[in-house]
């Protein structure tokens, strides 16, 4: 991790966190469970600042639970967490817009959209045209979708 991403303090402070020992079977340990945007900016476990996009990552044999940077969850765990604040940043903009498949699997996970919201949003996720009601129904889904990023962010 280059560009004042401290590879060695993040994987220090993950490591010590799990139960595994070296960082090749630390990481299967650890999953996403949230995210959110800081009010004012937040320093990354790495040491790198400022960070606005929050990921919230949970260790699954410790219980252990901590915050990490946007890029630092992306470079650790594999997951694009950037594709997810892309979608948030492109509904604040434009309730017209859809969300990315990405980020509707992440918040059908979480359970801000249930199972119709996710069908629907899978069905209409490159439609342009959308009749009257289903850009109500699209309009419902992001402001549900940007409620609970205002309420607590996610997890």
């Amino acid at each position: 991790m280059d560009n004042g991403y401290n590879f060695k303090q993040l994987k220090a402070a993950i490591l010590s966190m799990s139960r595994a020992q070296d960082w090749e079977s630390a990481k299967p340990e650890w999953k996403l469970i949230g995210i959110s945007e800081a009010d004012t900016p937040e320093t990354c476990l790495c040491g790198h600042f400022p960070i606005i996009e929050r990921c919230t990552i949970t260790n699954r044999v410790t219980n252990k639970t901590t915050e990490v940077g946007n890029v630092c969850v992306k470079r650790f765990l594999g997951f694009r967490s950037d594709l997810i604040f892309a979608a948030i940043k492109r509904i604040r903009g434009d309730m017209d817009k859809s969300i990315n498949a990405d980020a509707a699997v992440f918040f059908h996970e979480q359970g801000i959209i249930n199972d119709w919201e996710y069908g629907f949003q899978q069905n209409t996720f490159r439609k342009r045209n959308l009749t009257g009601s289903q850009m109500a129904t699209r309009h419902s889904i992001n402001r549900k979708i940007l409620n609970a990023i205002a309420r607590r962010g996610i997890g």
